[in-house]
């Protein structure tokens, strides 16, 4: 099997890296779209997130054959696609959406439940988020201490990037009050949501790279993220209407966020 980005790359003549990397992102690539679809005939989950290569169940021994092993330097991608990107990085400008959600409470938690179990809380915690964000279409880029951050992009999430980012948000509000392990423990999650134009791409420099976001979408996010309650999401309006949500009988704040010099109209969700 060829391999895929590479064939995206090469194909473009006369385009700018820019502008694949654009096509690439907003899954307009007939080709990717292609390999994509074709891999998700064969099973199982979890999935390279660039071309949906499988690493589980019996697609896994297919995936060993044509060598879209789960990569070593980044467990979200396959080996080629990690390579391919690694030799063309960089990225563009592009509308997604982005989720921030972390443990309310988390030093007295820690204080409270000691070392060890604090630790087994965040790993369940993780576990809890990633399944969540997975369900609907997002990826977790980075896990950070007590919380995590995740990203809706087009290409993965489809065009409905930003209700599959909500009710992303929504699943976490509400599982932390059904899961027996998290609610022995008082564990409450603060969920924050927001939708905008942001730089998605390669972020890094040789073997050492990431596929991230940058920009004020992001920064905006995790704002919201920082001041949602506990077991409270908080939605930038912007997202709520890229979601195609009902605006009836919401319950709609305005709010001052640190380092932003405009205060933005969000809905509280809860």
């Amino acid at each position: 099997m060829a391999e895929p980005l590479d064939d995206l790359f090469a194909r473009e003549h006369g385009h700018s890296e820019s502008e694949i990397w654009r096509d690439i992102l907003l899954g307009t690539k007939p080709e990717l779209k292609k390999l994509r679809r074709m891999w998700h005939y064969v099973p199982s989950e979890p999935r390279c997130k660039v071309c949906a290569a499988p690493f589980r169940g019996i697609g896994s021994a297919i995936t060993r054959i044509t060598g879209h092993r789960r990569s070593n330097a980044n467990p979200l991608m396959c080996n080629p696609c990690f390579s391919q990107l690694r030799d063309h990085p960089g990225g563009a400008e592009i509308e997604i959406s982005v989720l921030f959600a972390d443990i309310r409470g988390s030093t007295g938690l820690a204080e409270r439940v000691g070392a060890a179990r604090f630790r087994h809380l965040l790993q369940h915690f993780y576990a809890v988020a990633d399944r969540a964000i997975d369900r609907h279409g997002g990826v977790v880029d980075k896990f950070m201490g007590d919380g995590i951050m995740a990203l809706f992009v087009p290409f993965i999430s489809g065009e409905h990037h930003a209700r599959q980012a909500v009710e992303a948000g929504q699943s976490l509000v509400t599982k932390e009050a059904h899961d027996p392990h998290l609610r022995e423990a008082g564990v409450k999650f603060g969920v924050g949501v927001h939708t905008g134009i942001a730089y998605v791409g390669t972020l890094g420099s040789g073997d050492k790279f990431d596929f991230s976001a940058l920009g004020d979408t992001v920064n905006a996010a995790a704002r919201l993220g920082s001041q949602a309650g506990p077991s409270e999401l908080l939605v930038s309006w912007a997202a709520w209407q890229a979601a195609g949500l009902p605006a009836d009988n919401l319950d709609r704040r305005v709010l001052a966020l640190a380092g932003r010099s405009e205060p933005m109209d969000v809905v509280h969700w809860h």
